[in-house]
């Protein structure tokens, strides 16, 4: 394994382990969702025994996402390893 390859490797493993540990920070939800249900609910209301949650858009980051940016990270930098092998030519 030349050193491109070795660097190669190196920025493709730190950009996977980088999202992951963005996916893992964001709450390591298993689907991405794009609405949260939050609790507006007062103490009066609590008092009276009534709930009122509502839906907020926010955006939580999923393994759906993160494992496909992950996979396609692991294929390009295949790909690249791959281009820069070395091509040594055999002498009989």
């Amino acid at each position: 394994m030349n050193s491109k390859q070795k660097l190669t490797l190196t920025i493709g493993i730190i950009l996977i382990i980088a999202v992951l540990g963005y996916w893992y920070s964001q709450g390591a939800e298993l689907f991405t969702k794009t609405q949260v249900l939050v609790d507006k609910t007062t103490e009066l209301d609590r008092m009276l025994g009534v709930e009122n949650k509502q839906y907020v858009d926010k955006f939580v980051f999923g393994l759906d996402y993160a494992g496909a940016i992950s996979l396609a990270i692991a294929v390009i930098s295949g790909i690249l390893i791959y281009l820069f092998k070395n091509k040594r030519k055999e002498t009989l």
